[in-house]
């Protein structure tokens, strides 16, 4: 059995090209970022106005593990993702390039890592779990209200800089605005 990222689709084309690649569903990637993002909102302003941060032991573990399933195994074994897979199976799949998508969410997981590290290992309070954590908000409110993919256009940036390895395929990124050309 070939372990892959993403799901092939025999014959799929993207804007009128082919994409033999890897792709994801947009649709429900932007859903599952609008669900993360309220719960992060929720959690985040519930901290700012009562100081307790009991529920911070509890959301942020389970970002850094749905993080860790999207970029590590599959997006299909996202927790939040299975809810925004729920809400949106009724609309026709937007098909994008998995691997920007993966990359994206590995920058999420490392995001989540500091954070587990920091404000849960460690404990600490202030200006950097805040910036991390508005950061990581932000990021998920341009998915899944903009629809722009920070983390896709930071890939896109680093292949086009020589940085990171040039995939074989091309990727489409959703609304053309980091693809790589």
């Amino acid at each position: 059995m070939k372990n892959e990222y993403g799901k092939i689709i025999p014959g799929l084309q993207i804007n009128g090209k082919p994409a033999p690649y890897p792709v994801v569903n947009e649709r429900s990637i932007r859903a599952t970022a609008g669900i993360m993002f309220a719960i992060g909102f929720f959690t985040f302003a519930t901290i700012l106005y009562t100081r307790d941060y009991t529920l911070m032991y509890i959301i942020v573990p389970l970002f850094w593990l749905d993080f860790f399933l999207k970029a590590v195994f599959d997006p299909k074994y996202s927790i939040f993702g299975f809810f925004g897979r729920l809400f949106v199976r009724g609309q026709k799949p937007e098909y994008v390039g998995a691997i920007q998508k993966r990359f994206a969410w590995s920058l999420g997981l490392a995001m989540a890592t500091t954070m587990m590290i920091i404000a849960i290992g460690f404990g600490i309070r202030g200006v950097a779990p805040f910036a991390i954590c508005m950061t990581c908000l932000l990021f998920m409110w341009m998915e899944s209200a903009l629809g722009i993919c920070v983390g896709c256009k930071i890939y896109s940036f680093l292949l086009k800089k020589g940085v990171m390895k040039m995939p074989e395929f091309k990727p489409a990124c959703p609304g053309g605005a980091c693809s790589i050309n």
